[in-house]
């Protein structure tokens, strides 16, 4: 929690945190530390014990000032342009750095984050060690990936609201798909082809409806395509009656926090093969889900779907970390301004799960040639058990 940086600061010895980006859009640590919508980006500094300061572009002052940094100022007030007319651009931010530093009257210790070049963060660095600072990296998870693990009550609402919305959008492609007829072994809809091009039109334009983006766009995937857990084709296919149409959407809201959802889908009465794997997916995800509580390692809620799929006669990735078929990926991840960080539930994941970590729950089974099937929610974890974000049904025949 942002609420834990003075605390991780004081762990390591940091005297101060530099964070810095491009834009808050594409910078997650930056977005993080200043809740603001920052198009230009800017330079956070944060001196252990005291409150952070804010340095951006003189366009995005209102802006950065409906953030949580109260101390906002811009780079006229440390003469940029000047020392860039000067020293030259990559200079010139170097020297506005260190007299940011040397104003904040900071310590040695200097720690970095954010997302820049690395020559340009190298230089960086030896540039300040040259003014006397003595900057330092860390390795994974650095102060502030441990800082966003845990959740604070905002950032928890903000993932359940575009959670909210992106259930809205699985309902109006579920509509669709209650509302297709098949012919021939192929799927109709409003008397055309139903194809996965004209499912991905619908699914853009919903988002966009409501207010959701989708950096890294999403997965939607049908029959023997689906059997790759990240499916990335854009052929057009359509539908075909009784196979999987795999559906994984992870969007991100107007403040930058994700959602990450998944269901398996099938128009008419689904094949045999199908209808079991989805009953031991759903199963086990089940099981995944109520082993998810503060205190049990990473690893326990992965291990006990493997072992659950291993009674249904599946293999897993735990005997064959190689294996395409079966249970090929790990249980979980944690979600924030990302769909990729800490905690993560797979495999030889020692650390333990935390109260009010915020992770996924996607157990999936894959048959190549055939399909596949995977059911994906967001859940927060508690003292005693979790709890999932927004409920949705979880229905395979349509």
């Amino acid at each position: 929690m942002l609420s834990e940086l003075d605390g991780f600061m004081e762990k390591y010895g940091v005297d101060a945190l530099v964070v810095y980006g491009d834009s808050t859009s594409t910078c997650p640590e930056l977005a993080y530390l200043v809740r603001a919508n920052i198009p230009r980006g800017g330079v956070y500094v944060k001196k252990r014990g005291e409150q952070p300061l804010l340095v951006v572009s003189g366009l995005d002052l209102n802006l950065a000032k409906k953030g949580v940094v109260s101390d906002v100022r811009t780079y006229t007030d440390y003469n940029l342009r000047m020392l860039q007319r000067r020293f030259g651009p990559g200079r010139g931010w170097a020297e506005m750095i260190a007299q940011i530093l040397t104003r904040s009257g900071v310590g040695r210790v200097v720690a970095f984050g954010g997302r820049a070049d690395v020559m340009t963060a190298i230089y960086l660095a030896d540039f300040l060690r040259r003014r006397g600072f003595r900057p330092i990296g860390m390795a994974k998870p650095s102060i502030l990936e441990q800082c966003r693990r845990r959740k604070d009550e905002w950032e928890i609402e903000q993932i359940r609201q575009v959670g909210v919305r992106t259930v809205e959008v699985a309902s109006r492609l579920e509509k669709v798909l209650e509302e297709a007829s098949t012919r021939n072994g192929l799927v109709y809809y409003e008397g055309r082809p139903l194809t996965t091009g004209a499912l991905r039109r619908m699914v853009g334009a919903w988002c966009g409806e409501l207010d959701l983006t989708l950096p890294e766009g999403y997965i939607l995937a049908a029959g023997p395509t689906s059997s790759d857990p990240h499916a990335s084709t854009e052929v057009d296919t359509q539908l075909r009656e009784g196979d999987p149409l795999l559906f994984d959407i992870f969007p991100a809201g107007v403040t930058g926090y994700r959602y990450d959802f998944t269901r398996t889908y099938c128009v008419g009465r689904p094949k045999p093969a199908l209808a079991r794997m989805y009953r031991d997916v759903l199963d086990a995800q089940a099981v995944g889900f109520d082993a998810l509580r503060q205190g049990v390692r990473c690893e326990t809620p992965f291990l006990q779907v493997c072992r659950f799929f291993r009674r249904r006669g599946w293999p897993t990735v735990l005997e064959d970390p190689r294996t395409d078929r079966g249970f090929v990926h790990g249980l979980g991840h944690g979600v924030g301004l990302t769909i990729g960080e800490e905690p993560y539930l797979t495999m030889y994941a020692s650390n333990t799960l935390l109260q009010d970590d915020v992770v996924t729950v996607e157990p999936g089974l894959y048959l190549p040639g055939f399909g596949g099937v995977r059911i994906e929610d967001c859940a927060v974890v508690g003292r005693d058990k979790a709890t999932y974000l927004v409920e949705h049904r979880k229905a395979l025949e349509f």
